[in-house]
């Protein structure tokens, strides 16, 4: 039954679900058995229940799929959930698996029931019982909702999971039209934006197709773009939490935008970092081969590929970890992989640039200044929106902090930036003792705010263009990074101390106990 009947006698059957009116045989929901070639109930070859159990845990896991909590279940072959009342006509109608049931009921059980009532006229012949395996207890819901479709043509999931979960029930019990619809309900949700958190469902089905696409677009909505699955701590967490499909998906998309490709192989980098454990080397070649080597910028064809390629061609001198994120080096030199793809991803930084916020509080300056005097010069770092101390782009670290001198007249700003801790694996050229040297830029506008009677202004800014070599980029470096001298005046010459009292020359700066100000990035010419 593809479809809900809506006149004549066909009205009626949507309210005869889970009623005992008119019912005339029982659904009861039993744990599947475990054994190889164990039939299922009344006789039932092992091709229904076993080989769907193994079917169900071949089933490759989507994008949309997350690890399932393991719970105690009762054995095999017991009840489960409560039973639900049946009527033989809807149920023969809607599954080919019930009709099956049914007629061998009625070929064997139901003669047996009828012999039995004419040697007894007393006894009432029983109720036919239709049996429904499941994986679990929890499936009980998605199970019952199956069914429901039967006699209500109407999918009830609240959620991408629920629809997953009822989409694979139905597929099992061969209930008419209702994988079709699950199908429409999740390109609906995915398209409305839904989530998921777990739940699995065959990927090969040629009607699974549409829901693999609306999962890898609503994966790529979710995350924006590159930029923002690095510096946006939560969807970094989720970013480290997502299989290799998910990962997969992102990398592939024509739509999944950065600000250059060095950051796409951060992405990769840190993601594989987190996750090497949970991939085999065929996943994380098929994971790098969807860099876009050609589009990578200077500084990682210059320092950081050589020293991958490097690392994988010594890859015994990393101990045991030589199979980390160090091999993905020399596959992106395999001429014939994918990477070499001359189309650039989709700018993910409009012309204005893209704005971040950053803030140094009252009490960590305060901290900083107290030690000015014994150190003649201390410096004290911004955090941006999340609290870190670390802006990703172009495939880097980036570190603002002000710098501050003994009885200096004004603060200097500086930023500077590093090799991401992604990289630094036992063994690799760079690692933390890296010596790798090369040149970085940055096209970014640098703003401080200033206050004057509660309304802000831009009390300092600059930008960075990237023509000049404002950065160099090496561990063994001892100076790197831009500097801003004089950048922001201060009312009185700074003195040490921890006191109140060593902050007046901030306060034009200061503002909610706070000294804040912006980081525009901007797109390279």
């Amino acid at each position: 039954m593809s479809g809900v009947v809506t006149r004549g006698v066909g009205a009626a059957i949507p309210a005869l679900f889970g009623a005992q009116r008119d019912s005339d045989c029982d659904v009861l929901f039993c744990l599947e058995r475990r054994k190889a070639g164990e039939g299922a109930e009344g006789g039932e070859p092992s091709d229904g229940w076993e080989t769907q159990r193994k079917r169900r845990q071949r089933q490759p896991e989507t994008a949309l799929s997350w690890a399932a909590a393991v719970r105690a279940e009762p054995p095999a072959g017991a009840l489960v959930g409560e039973p639900l009342p049946g009527h033989i006509l809807v149920l023969r109608l809607a599954s080919e698996r019930f009709r099956a049931q049914i007629e061998r009921w009625d070929g064997g059980a139901g003669e047996a029931a009828v012999q039995g009532a004419e040697a007894s006229p007393s006894s009432a012949a029983p109720r036919p019982q239709l049996r429904v395996p499941l994986g679990s207890e929890a499936e009980v819901p998605s199970a019952r909702a199956a069914l429901g479709y039967a006699y209500t043509g109407v999918v009830a999931a609240d959620g991408v999971r629920a629809a997953l979960e009822v989409r694979r029930q139905a597929a099992y019990l061969q209930i008419d039209g209702c994988t079709a619809a699950c199908d429409e309900l999740l390109v609906e949700m995915l398209a409305a934006g839904h989530s998921s958190r777990g739940g699995r469902c065959g990927g090969h089905e040629p009607t699974f197709a549409p829901i693999l696409a609306a999962a890898k677009e609503a994966l790529v909505r979710h995350f924006g773009d590159v930029l923002a699955a690095l510096n946006t701590p939560s969807l970094r967490q989720q970013l480290l939490q997502l299989p290799a499909a998910g990962v997969e998906a992102l990398l592939a998309s024509k739509a999944f935008g950065t600000d250059s490709e060095d950051s796409v192989l951060l992405l990769l980098a840190t993601w594989m970092k987190a996750n090497h454990g949970q991939t085999d080397a065929a996943t994380r070649e098929r994971l790098c081969r969807l860099v876009r080597l050609v589009q990578l910028g200077r500084p990682y064809l210059t320092a950081v590929l050589p020293a991958l390629a490097a690392d994988h061609e010594h890859c015994g001198a990393a101990g045991t970890e030589k199979d980390q994120l160090l091999s993905f080096g020399g596959q992106l030199y395999d001429t014939k992989s994918p990477c070499y793809s001359t189309a650039a991803r989709p700018q993910c930084l409009p012309w204005a640039g893209r704005t971040f916020e950053w803030a140094i509080s009252q009490q960590e300056l305060l901290a900083a200044l107290g030690e000015l005097q014994s150190k003649g010069r201390v410096s004290v770092h911004g955090s941006f929106v999340g609290g870190s101390r670390l802006l990703c782009a172009r495939g880097l670290e980036w570190k603002l902090f002000l710098l501050v001198k003994y009885q200096a007249t004004s603060a200097d700003i500086c930023m500077d930036c590093d090799l991401p801790a992604a990289y630094d694996v036992v063994g690799s050229r760079l690692g933390s003792s890296s010596k790798a040297v090369t040149i970085v830029g940055l096209e970014a506008h640098l703003v401080v705010h200033g206050w004057s009677r509660a309304a802000r202004q831009d009390a300092y800014g600059y930008t960075f263009r990237a023509a000049p070599a404002h950065f160099g980029l090496g561990r063994v470096l001892t100076q790197t990074g831009a500097r801003c001298p004089t950048a922001l005046p201060l009312a009185q010459q700074q003195q040490a101390g921890r006191g109140g009292g060593v902050l007046k020359g901030w306060a034009a700066y200061l503002h909610d106990r706070r000294l804040t100000g912006t980081l525009t990035l901007l797109p390279a010419p």
